[in-house]
């Protein structure tokens, strides 16, 4: 979309930006709004301050949208209890002050109260909220990278108040408002769309995997009933056996992290390569999962490396292709799940793994299968950097139009922007 300037520019007293539209002006925050404040967090151990009709906002529930409802909900003796548990109005905008969630957005569907970590900015004077929460979007990476703290940074809610912020009139603000939604909104839709996409590819991936470990490539083979209710019919010249007669998982090995020197031999945990070392524990080819935490997810070694502690790993083959297994063992990746000991951090116990049964062909055709598998996984993984490629240049593209047009670099009063029933932010 090819949207012109604005007519004439002067400079900007505002820090991050040069130069802003010669009609706008440039206010404080916390004289663009009446009330800014934060709230709290009742006690939990009271059975009277839970349960209620009053929405309780905490950061968690921000997530760049209008929040409608919450998680818990406080009664009147909380707010009569705690002078800090404000009520804001819909319409006010939120910013997480710190944690995890620091800087994640919302705006308030309704009237609601708020815990310690959130800051509002309610009852507008000079500000469009919409208009404010896409400029506080835009700044977003600058403020978290301002805030203070060491572990835990923090963002301050007097400097938030006094920062300055450019803006043309209510009325122009919520033109430009209205635009943003509209467009944000028909660019969410597509990178929506392209997400889809990607679930899709990951299950024709799947799909290429379960059905050549398990039917081969020949759809005219003679099938025989495996005995296994999960695993079906298999072709009738390959053999069902348990897994530990083709491959025997071990427990990885300790390092300490003062032993992890540099060195050739690729140290590997569950998610990966983790460093290096001098020394190899085992040999390659060899086929390394997670112990627990990222079990279900299974690497291909090609050379002589050190499995930590934290995995499962195989370099005794017994023989067959390791490219084949890798596939098998990820088709069977779901049962690995079920096999799981049940805990906060999920873990595996190989022996009930290894008695799992599979369908091995001969070597012969364990090489074709991998072949085939690695070439059409190979297509699929190309296919899926184009899809991730434009996703990245729909977000670059939705950034850049937010930037443009809250800091005046495009000029939309002259866009008609179709009416919508949601008029929620993206």
């Amino acid at each position: 979309m090819n949207l012109p300037a604005y007519g004439a520019y002067k400079k900007a007293k505002t820090t991050w930006i040069e130069q802003i539209p010669s009609h706008w002006q440039e206010w404080k925050v916390n004289h663009g709004f009446r009330l800014i404040g934060s709230g709290t967090t009742p006690k939990s151990d009271s059975g009277l301050f839970y349960g209620g009709n009053t929405l309780w906002v905490t950061t968690a529930e921000l997530r760049e949208t209008f929040v409608y409802d919450t998680a818990n909900k406080v009664t009147q003796e909380a707010l009569d209890e705690h002078s800090a548990l404000r009520v804001y109005p819909a319409g006010s905008v939120m910013i997480a002050m710190y944690g995890a969630t620091i800087g994640r957005l919302g705006i308030l569907g309704h009237e609601a109260t708020v815990n310690q970590a959130c800051c509002v900015f309610s009852q507008p004077e000079k500000f469009d909220p919409q208009f404010f929460y896409f400029w506080m979007w835009m700044w977003r990476p600058v403020l978290i990278s301002l805030s203070s703290g060491g572990g835990q940074p923090n963002l301050n809610q007097e400097e938030l108040k006094r920062l300055r912020v450019p803006i043309p009139s209510v009325p122009e603000q919520q033109q430009i408002a209205a635009f943003l939604d509209w467009k944000t909104g028909q660019i969410d839709g597509l990178i929506g769309k392209k997400k889809e996409l990607l679930e899709k590819l990951k299950e024709k991936r799947i799909a290429v995997i379960t059905q050549a470990v398990t039917q081969g490539l020949n759809p005219a083979a003679p099938l025989k009933d495996s005995g296994i209710p999960w695993l079906g019919q298999v072709p009738q010249h390959w053999e069902v056996k348990r897994l530990k007669w083709a491959v025997m998982l071990q427990r990885g090995h300790d390092l300490p992290a003062a032993d992890r020197i540099e060195g050739e031999v690729p140290i590997v945990s569950s998610s990966g390569v983790s460093g290096y070392h001098d020394t190899a524990a085992a040999k390659a080819p060899g086929i390394v999962t997670g112990r627990y935490g990222t079990i279900g997810v299974f690497h291909l070694i090609e050379e002589d490396y050190w499995p930590l502690n934290t995995t499962l790993y195989s370099n005794d083959l017994n023989g067959n292709e390791p490219r084949y297994l890798r596939h098998m063992l990820e088709h069977i990746a779901q049962l690995f799940l079920l096999n799981s000991i049940k805990s906060a951090v999920p873990g595996i116990d190989r022996n009930d793994v290894l008695s799992l049964p599979v369908a091995i062909p001969d070597l012969v055709e364990q090489i074709k299968v991998a072949d085939h598998v690695d070439a059409e996984l190979k297509k699929l993984s190309l296919f899926e950097e184009k899809v991730f490629l434009v996703i990245d240049r729909l977000t670059e593209y939705r950034t850049a139009l937010i930037t443009a047009a809250t800091t005046g670099k495009i000029d939309v009063r002259g866009v008609k922007v179709p009416l919508e029933d949601d008029k929620s932010p993206h």
